[in-house]
């Protein structure tokens, strides 16, 4: 298991990820048939410690914890805010809250002249989407956006879940 010792995830991960972006129109063909897949993921009301990877001996989440073995953790990251909208609009832009103007309310926008990573990673050629969620509780329009900017919805697929409190797209 890798993981990345920072407090503040943002200062660090998304400069290098919009550095790498800013490389790869120069990468041969082949680096970029290469490149990884980024599998992000976050959920609303969920404590860090209530996943088998960090130590939970109750809560058992074996996919979660695959994916988290195999891939790389941020294990000192924190929640810009206390709710979902602004918390989901700091991490899609790696800015403060307090820099996203009325994006750090709930029930708001985001402003089309933020720029996103999932935006930045669509220039390049990455398939960008989401499931469940996404960037809200908030009005697109409103920011100057016609489209989610945790990008496409695949909803899809509807699963039986295991537990009455799993919904079915997880």
């Amino acid at each position: 298991m890798k993981v990345l010792y920072r407090s503040i995830w943002a200062k660090c991960f998304l400069p290098c990820l919009g550095l790498a972006l800013g490389l790869l129109p120069a990468l041969p063909e082949a680096a970029k048939n290469s490149r990884p897949n980024i599998l992000f993921c976050i959920s609303d009301d969920q404590s860090y410690a209530h996943t088998g990877a960090n130590g939970d001996p109750v809560i058992q989440t074996p996919a979660f914890d695959r994916v988290a073995r195999e891939g790389l953790r941020f294990v000192h990251a924190f929640c810009d805010a206390p709710t979902c909208g602004p918390s989901r609009s700091a991490i899609l832009t790696g800015q403060h809250i307090w820099r996203l103007e009325e994006a750090g309310n709930i029930h708001s926008t985001l402003p089309a002249k933020f720029a996103t990573y999932t935006e930045e990673l669509g220039k390049v050629g990455y398939a960008v989407g989401f499931t469940g969620k996404g960037w809200s509780p908030g009005r697109l329009e409103a920011g100057g956006r016609s489209d989610n900017p945790a990008g496409r919805e695949f909803n899809n697929r509807l699963l039986a879940p295991i537990r009455k409190s799993i919904s079915r797209r997880d």
